[in-house]
């Protein structure tokens, strides 16, 4: 039997590998394919390569079922697609979708087999009083939420409180930037690409590949992490192969928008886990122009923890240590450290009243 926490890598990297595999292996494959959330997408990646049938009937259901419901979550993004669009245009406001609604738009690799947990859109901020007043009249409202963490949002993040639709119960995330205010990596929105996907406004592909290594590489949480990855890997391999010039293209757009260190992490770690084909040249230039002065062997460790083991309380303590650091670094990168200081402060101080609230409430 191969070792538990490589299995769903190697058939990430290698499909053809199952045809090897026994039936101990394929139930490892099933508990991690659910962990990571990709059992739909090893379901495509195998029917793809014609390797579909090789699943134990036993368990095939799982994937096939999987797959079914990754189709009836892009159908429902779709029809919701079409509602924000509606919503929205009674304002003069046309919408940029994000995200995994994106990546299926654009016909992106990505795409197959995903589930979808709400749809992000992008608005310019100057738009974004009278797109919130026609979303609240077409059912969208925003969740109760504590006067200080509707502050945060406000003053502090790229996008204002999550929406949700009040029959449908879909969560809109409306952004206004792409990244934090207070990030380092922070840059002007008029930079963006955009581009049109069956009608629909998306970023262009090299501004949405970069978006999505920003989302990953300043990460709190990781437990979709190597999920995450493989969207990266899959579009770095998709567009590679049809356009000569992606490498040289993605590369430069990193450099002019500022993206370089979080791009310099994507190319490093999918290439490192789950062998995606950069040209050495392309590794060699980020390195030298991306790489941190320090620390890069302890990134290295953390980046593989976290990417390929989600946490859980049973966890072993390497573990909860990678995940509780990098939980840390993805705050600091967002908020400078007064900033961060103020929120961590707020937060444990209202941990602290909860808990004993909660204590209080016991003893009655």
């Amino acid at each position: 039997m191969r070792a538990e926490v490589s299995l769903i890598i190697e058939v990430l990297k290698y499909p053809e590998s199952v045809l090897e595999y026994n039936s101990t292996d394929w139930q490892i494959i099933l508990s991690q394919g659910y962990r990571h959330r990709l059992l739909g997408r090893l379901f495509c990646l195998l029917s793809d390569k014609q390797l579909n049938d090789h699943i134990p009937e036993a368990l095939r259901w799982h994937f096939q079922s999987m797959q079914h419901l990754s189709l009836a979550h892009s159908r429902d993004m779709h029809i919701e697609k079409l509602k924000i669009e509606k919503a929205l245009k009674m304002v003069g406001v046309q919408p940029v979708f994000l995200k995994g609604l994106a990546y299926d738009l654009a016909k992106d690799a990505s795409s197959k087999g995903r589930l979808y947990a709400d749809v992000d859109i992008y608005i310019p901020r100057e738009q974004i009083p009278a797109a919130e007043h026609a979303l609240k009249l077409n059912g969208w409202f925003q969740e109760e939420m504590a006067d200080y963490d509707v502050a945060y949002y406000r003053n502090w993040m790229h996008e204002i409180p999550p929406l949700v639709h009040k029959e449908r119960a879909v969560t809109l995330d409306v952004h206004h930037h792409l990244l934090p205010l207070t990030c380092r990596f922070a840059f002007s929105v008029d930079k963006l690409n955009l581009s049109k996907a069956g009608g629909h406004l998306v970023l262009d592909r090299d501004d949405r590949i970069l978006h999505s290594a920003c989302h990953l590489f300043m990460e709190t949480e990781f437990n979709k992490g190597l999920r995450d990855l493989s969207d990266l890997d899959l579009m770095f391999r998709q567009h590679a192969g049809a356009d000569e010039n992606f490498w040289f293209s993605i590369t430069s757009r990193a450099d002019e928008l500022g993206l370089g260190r979080l791009f310099f992490y994507a190319l490093r770690y999918c290439h490192q886990i789950l062998g995606t084909p950069v040209p050495q040249q392309i590794l060699e230039k980020c390195h030298r122009q991306w790489a941190p002065s320090f620390g890069l062997s302890v990134l290295d460790w953390l980046f593989t923890k976290v990417l390929t083991e989600p946490v859980n309380a049973n966890s072993r303590f390497a573990l909860r240590s990678a995940h509780y650091l990098m939980f840390i670094r993805g705050h600091w990168l967002k908020m400078p450290l007064h900033i961060l200081l103020y929120h961590s402060l707020h937060k444990g101080w209202k941990g602290f009243m909860s808990m004993l609230q909660r204590s209080e409430n016991v003893k009655e």
